[in-house]
C-alpha cells in the first residue's frame, strides 16, 4: 500500500490550489509545507500562490467581484427574458458557419500542396536543440557551476566517506586523509572502477523511497555512473553539428573525430570521456551538444542528463535546465540526485522563482545531506527578501 501511494505521488494527476489553501497559508495555519509541494507541481499553482501572497486582501475578497459577474452571465443565458436562448442560438449559428469555413478553407489547401511545398516548408522548421545552443551566452562566471567546484564536493563527500570507513573498522578518531581522497578522485576510466554500495538516504523515514548508487567511474575527475555493461549502442555523431572547440583545447580525438564529416559512430565510453573533458575545460556549448547527442541514443542516461543541465544552467537557459536535473537521477541511479535538487533550487532562484527554490532547499535541508548548510543559506537569502 505504501508502494502505491508512493507511485501515485509521483506519477498521478498535479490538484490545484484551493482558494482556501492560499487563505490558510497566508494566515500561517495551513499545512505549509503541503500547500508548498502541491504550488511547485505546476508553474500555475506556484504563480498563483506567489502572486496572491503579494497582497494584502484575501482571496475570497479579491474573487468576490468576478464571481458576482460569473453568476449573472450565468443567469442571463440562462434567462429567456433577458435574450438568453437568442444568444445560444446565434452562438451556436456562428460555429456551424466557422466549422465550414475551416472545412472548407483545408481542402482548398490539400489539393494546391505539392512535393515542393512541403521541401520548402521543411526548410523553414525551427532549428534543433543542438543547433539552438549556438545562440545562447554564458552567465557570469562568479555565477556558474565549474568543473572546480563539483570536484571540490566530490572530494569533501569521498573524504568523509573514507573517514567513517576507517572509523568502523579502527573504533578510534583518525585524521583526514587528503592524498587518499585525491587518488579516489584521480581514478582513470582504465585503471579502477570505485563502486558504491546501495543504500537508502539518510535521515529518512522507513516510509520514503530508496534511492540506490550504482557503480561509478570518474572521467577527468568528474562523477560519472559507469555504464559500460549496459552500452552496446554507439552514439552517432553528425560532425557538421559539432563545432565551436577553440583551437587551444582541440586534441588529437579531435582530429580523429572530425577528419571526415558526416554522421559516425563512436562507442559511447569513448563519447562521453572526451565531453567530460570538454565540460572541465569550461566550453558548455560544445560539452552540451554533445550530451544532447547522447540523450538522443540513451534518453535516460543520466550523466548526460546532469551535465546536460549543468551546461544549461551556465548558458543562462534555467527552465531547460529544470527537466534534465529531474532526469538525472531516478530509484536505480540515485547517484546525482542530491546535486541535482541543490542546482534546481539555484536555477529556480537565479529565475527569481523563489517558491520553488524554498521547496527544493526544505527538502534538502530536511534530508541533511553534504548541501544542506548551503541550502540554509541560501534559504534564509531569499526569506530576508
Amino acid at each position: 500500500m505504501i508502494f502505491l501511494n508512493l507511485l501515485n505521488r509521483i506519477f498521478g494527476p498535479k490538484k490545484p490550489l484551493h482558494r482556501q489553501e492560499i487563505d490558510d497559508y497566508k494566515k500561517g495555519t495551513g499545512n505549509t509545507h503541503d500547500i508548498e509541494e502541491k504550488a511547485a507541481d505546476t508553474d500555475l499553482n506556484s504563480e498563483a500562490l506567489e502572486g496572491w501572497t503579494s497582497v494584502d486582501f484575501s482571496v475570497k475578497d479579491g474573487m468576490t467581484n468576478v464571481d458576482k459577474k460569473m453568476n449573472n452571465f450565468l443567469s442571463g443565458q440562462s434567462n429567456p427574458r433577458n435574450g438568453g436562448n437568442r444568444g445560444m442560438i446565434l452562438s451556436f449559428a456562428l460555429f456551424v458557419i466557422t466549422m465550414l469555413a475551416l472545412i472548407i478553407f483545408t481542402y482548398q489547401g490539400n489539393k494546391v500542396v505539392d512535393e515542393q511545398t512541403i521541401v520548402q516548408a521543411e526548410k523553414m522548421e525551427q532549428p534543433s536543440k543542438i543547433e539552438e545552443v549556438d545562440l545562447y551566452t554564458e552567465i557570469p562566471r562568479e555565477k556558474q557551476i565549474t568543473s572546480t567546484e563539483l570536484k571540490k564536493a566530490d572530494e569533501i563527500k569521498n573524504n568523509n566517506i573514507i573517514n567513517e570507513k576507517q572509523l568502523k573498522e579502527s573504533g578510534t578518531p583518525i585524521k583526514d586523509d587528503v592524498d587518499q581522497t585525491n587518488a579516489l578522485n584521480s581514478v582513470d576510466v582504465d585503471l579502477e572502477l570505485p563502486i558504491q554500495s546501495s543504500g537508502k538516504i539518510s535521515n529518512r523515514s522507513n516510509n520514503t523511497l530508496v534511492y540506490n548508487q550504482a557503480k561509478e567511474v570518474y572521467l577527468h575527475s568528474l562523477k560519472n555512473v559507469d555504464y559500460r555493461a549496459y552500452r552496446n549502442r554507439p552514439i552517432k555523431v553528425d560532425h557538421n553539428l559539432e563545432i565551436g572547440i577553440p583551437a587551444n583545447m582541440a586534441t588529437e580525438n579531435d582530429q580523429q573525430e572530425f577528419i571526415h564529416s558526416g554522421v559516425h559512430e563512436i562507442a559511447y565510453i569513448d563519447y562521453l570521456t572526451r565531453s567530460a573533458e570538454i565540460f572541465s575545460q569550461g566550453n558548455y556549448k560544445t560539452a552540451l551538444k554533445r550530451y544532447l547527442t547522447i540523450l538522443d541514443t540513451y534518453p535516460d542516461d543520466v550523466n548526460a542528463n546532469f551535465y546536460g543541465g549543468l551546461c544549461y544552467f551556465n548558458l543562462g537557459q534555467f527552465d531547460q535546465s529544470h527537466q534534465l536535473f529531474r532526469n538525472a537521477y531516478s530509484i536505480g541511479y540515485g547517484n546525482f540526485r542530491e546535486e541535482a535538487m541543490w542546482f534546481s533550487a539555484r536555477a529556480n532562484y537565479e529565475e527569481k522563482n523563489d517558491l520553488k527554490a524554498k521547496y527544493f532547499l526544505k527538502k534538502i535541508i530536511n534530508e541533511g545531506g553534504f548541501y544542506s548548510e548551503q541550502a540554509k543559506e541560501l534559504l534564509e537569502t531569499i526569506e530576508k527578501k
